[in-house]
């Protein structure tokens, strides 16, 4: 027991051992602008959005993939997650996970992506890309995840990435991990998540695009040697972030259940943020959800719903969010889950 616990406060703490280590800040100055594959911060679920997006110290269904891989290791049955998310300017994501139970753990495999319409090719001499030649922009994530629970209160877990990021004929790509952990007090349903999200390298465009033809390799001299030449670009890190959540269900009988949480958000890129969330389930099959979020730039209220489905042996999820960006619009997610 005292081996367990102490592996249990180690794992816990060192999320923000790392964060506080690779983290780097400068007094007056922040990083916004200054992380590549800002589509991984993107929320996948419409229930943790709908619920302000605290969701670090709930984490019991496979959108845990996502928000705490140590939430995974405490899920029973097979479970699907699938998240269609309309982004602000046309923009789409795409998130798909499944979590498969096995003999010491459960595995988990997942999938992000970004996309966008094509959109036609402008230079000086053709202002209108009356061309026809299109150009796009999209990134994608692909994760396995492996969770356990070490006891009946605390689980672990891990996640390994490979990110990639393409601009028309360019593109970047790295690899990364995340790792979290959730925790049961005991003590009126309280529970306390941990996660560290996005921890791995840089991203640096590479293609055919920054290839400049005919340089004049001499023109300080009045030569006029014509070669081939690559601009030189820079790699940018992730969006580390490191999150730590309270989560605490206030009442639950027959008819109807109360869950609240919170969410302490430290990124790299961008200052600290709170985020707070409840749930009110009636029978375990009707919820209503709302959330705020604190120190955002435009984003503030959020609120959904969801329904749960039982077929036979099965159950459904189904679940929508809306999120409100200020004077960039608005958003709506959708969330299909299916658990054996």
């Amino acid at each position: 027991m005292k081996k367990t616990f102490f592996f249990a406060v180690v794992a816990s703490l060192i999320p923000g051992a790392l964060l506080a280590q690779f983290a780097t800040t400068t007094e007056g100055f922040n990083n916004n602008g200054t992380r590549a594959a800002q589509f991984l911060k993107f929320a996948v679920g419409a229930r943790a959005n709908a619920m302000g997006e605290s969701f670090a110290a709930v984490a019991n269904d496979a959108s845990a993939l996502f928000w705490n891989p140590g939430g995974v290791g405490n899920l029973k049955n097979l479970e699907v997650h699938l998240t269609h998310v309309d982004y602000l300017l046309d923009i789409r994501f795409e998130f798909a996970g499944l979590v498969v139970p096995i003999g010491s753990g459960n595995l988990g495999f997942s999938a992000a992506v970004l996309g966008m319409d094509n959109e036609r090719v402008t230079t000086l001499a053709d202002p209108d890309g009356a061309s026809g030649v299109t150009w796009s922009a999209s990134g994608f994530a692909l994760g396995l995840t492996y969770s356990r629970a070490l006891t009946d209160r605390f689980a672990v877990g891990v996640t390994g990435k490979y990110i990639q990021e393409n601009i028309y004929n360019s593109s970047a790509n790295t690899l990364a991990m995340d790792i979290g952990s959730l925790y049961d007090t005991g003590i009126r349903g309280i529970k306390i998540g941990m996660a560290m999200s996005n921890f791995g390298g840089k991203m640096k465009l590479g293609g055919r695009d920054l290839t400049q033809r005919e340089v004049d390799a001499d023109a300080v001299l009045g030569g006029n040697i014509g070669q081939s030449a690559d601009l030189v670009v820079n790699s940018w890190p992730l969006p580390l972030n490191f999150r730590v959540g309270l989560s605490v269900e206030v009442f639950r009988n027959e008819s109807s259940t109360l869950l609240l949480a919170s969410d302490f958000n430290h990124p790299t890129d961008a200052d600290e943020r709170l985020n707070f969330g409840a749930e009110y389930s009636f029978s375990d099959r009707v919820f209503l959800r709302g959330g705020y979020k604190l120190n955002y730039d435009e984003e503030s209220f959020t609120f959904g719903s969801g329904l749960n489905l039982p077929i036979t042996n099965y159950n459904f999820m189904l679940d929508y969010s809306f999120n409100d960006f200020g004077i960039l619009g608005r958003t709506h997610r959708f969330s299909l889950g299916f658990r054996l």
